[in-house]
């Protein structure tokens, strides 16, 4: 595509796009409690999330297979399309299990939209171009972290928090309009065979691992039979996929893409990157409620760092990645989070919440410096005929990767919280600011140690996943751009 107004036009959707979705990711959780004081259900409030998060993870590699096969037009025009029905269902839920119900066909779209956006944005902009306009987009994700919260709370307030769900529309009907009227793709014409047992194999592979994480840890008890069975049904599953990835004509997710170093080392990185990510954004706001003491806006305040270093960090390192490589920018990344993560176990009650901003702030620093390098890396390491997949793996590994940690230290946070706290405590009550100013001095410190001892633990192991970046980003292959770019890429530099 050629850089002009059409191409200036096509970027505004896809971000509008990226909007819509980080935008859902922060505003339902600030509509969740008045939600369950219409519906009730509150032993199903976290299924609400996980429903979304499970259908949106597995379904990342299937639609970046597609995008390559059909044209990422059709299958960013389907996945948003499904998004915004899932939204206008929820919307009209009536009880709990429909919400759970239609927030996991939301999340069936919201599978397609971040890596055919990525996609469709390394399409039409050259290497050389991809590292400052990925800034742009990392600049949306830190606008939705800061207003989403804000903007859930209003929305639910004023209006009702079906509302948080309904608003969606307009915008990403916005988001295909102008892909439709600004985007002319060519596609090839042949024969394709799906890799329908693949996508089904690492989906159920996938779901039933993330569904022991969440029952096997506080409903069942990890030597129950149930847990036992699951994960053992979640290995033969994985078995299943690798056997049919190996065979198929045209995979899911093809694994000769990592025998590229590029492509392999880039994949481990953001498996910790995405520890890293989702890991802060769930546990630091709990340290902000039930250790400092702080209300929901506080909360919010001490992610916000986070959300501004993040791209000014990818910004920077989109635009010196050509002169300097990928390799420098992983390593300072991984280096930088990883003394944010310490700063955070080091936090204690007496911190106050300066400490904590200045540590998500490093956080969000190192995220930005290791989330470009690894997209672009990835992007230019393949042919255009496989950048919708390859993009598709990088989302895919940041995802599960994030997802499998905050339910494993949820696991370990629970049991911390159990083994040290009387069993007529109530959790939920001791992070309500106003409920918290009537509880016994005693009790409320008592719960306040058990917190913050449970949640150094959580520090500490991101803490050291982030030092095991390092030691990944210390993998990555020496060279330039151009060094690591595709035959294709080398010889064609530009889509334009």
């Amino acid at each position: 595509m050629e850089p002009g107004r059409e191409r200036r036009l096509v970027t505004a959707a896809l971000m509008l796009a990226m909007f819509l979705a980080a935008l859902e990711a922060t505003a339902v959780g600030t509509a969740m409690p008045t939600v369950v004081a219409d519906l009730g259900g509150m032993g199903k409030y976290s299924w609400v999330f996980s429903a979304y998060l499970l259908a949106s993870t597995t379904t990342v590699p299937m639609y970046g297979k597609l995008a390559d096969l059909f044209g990422r037009r059709k299958i960013f025009t389907f996945g948003v399309t499904l998004f915004l029905l899932g939204a206008a269902l929820a919307g009209t839920s009536t009880s709990p299990t429909q919400l759970i119900v239609y927030r996991a066909v939301q999340g069936l779209g919201a599978g397609a939209v971040m890596p055919v956006s990525v996609t469709l944005m390394a399409d039409i902009y050259t290497i050389q171009e991809r590292g400052r306009v990925q800034g742009l987009f990392s600049g949306v994700w830190a606008v939705s972290s800061i207003i989403g919260p804000a903007a859930g709370g209003l929305i639910t307030d004023l209006l009702s928090w079906r509302w948080v769900f309904y608003i969606n529309i307009p915008f990403g009907l916005a988001a295909v309009a102008g892909l439709f009227l600004f985007y002319h793709e060519e596609t090839q014409r042949r024969e394709h065979k799906l890799d329908i047992l693949g996508t089904l194999s690492l989906t159920g592979a996938i779901a039933l691992f993330l569904l022991t994480l969440l029952e096997g840890s506080e409903s069942w008890g990890w030597l129950d039979a149930r847990t036992l069975a699951m994960i053992a049904f979640s290995g033969i599953g994985l078995l299943l996929f690798f056997w049919q990835e190996n065979r198929a004509p045209e995979p899911m997710l093809p694994l000769a893409l990592f025998k590229n170093p590029v492509i392999a080392v880039s994949s481990m990185g953001s498996i910790v990157l995405g520890t890293m990510l989702f890991c802060a954004a769930a546990y630091v706001p709990m340290f902000t409620q039930g250790v400092l003491g702080g209300s929901a806006i506080d909360a919010g305040m001490t992610l916000a760092p986070m959300s501004i270093g993040w791209p000014i960090a990818s910004t920077t390192s989109g635009w010196l990645l050509y002169r300097f490589g990928f390799r420098p920018f992983t390593i300072a990344g991984a280096g930088i989070g990883a003394i944010g993560c310490f700063l955070l176990s080091a936090a204690n009650p007496e911190s106050g919440r300066a400490a904590v901003m200045l540590a998500t702030l490093l956080v969000g620093t190192g995220l930005g410096f290791m989330s470009t390098p690894y997209l672009l890396a990835v992007q230019n390491a393949v042919p255009r005929s496989q950048r919708g997949v390859a993009t598709s793996s990088v989302q895919f590994f940041r995802t599960i990767g994030g997802a499998i940690a905050v339910a494993v230290l949820g696991a370990v946070l629970n049991s911390h919280l159990a083994s040290t706290l009387s069993a007529n405590m109530n959790v939920n009550v001791a992070l309500n600011p106003e409920a918290r100013m009537h509880m016994p001095e005693e009790m409320l410190q008592s719960f306040v140690t058990s917190l913050d001892g449970g949640l150094t633990t959580v520090y500490l192991v991101m803490t050291g996943m982030a030092v095991i970046g390092i030691f990944v980003a210390l993998l990555f292959p020496r060279g330039s751009v151009e060094y690591h770019a595709h035959d294709e890429v080398k010889t064609v530099p530009s889509d334009d």
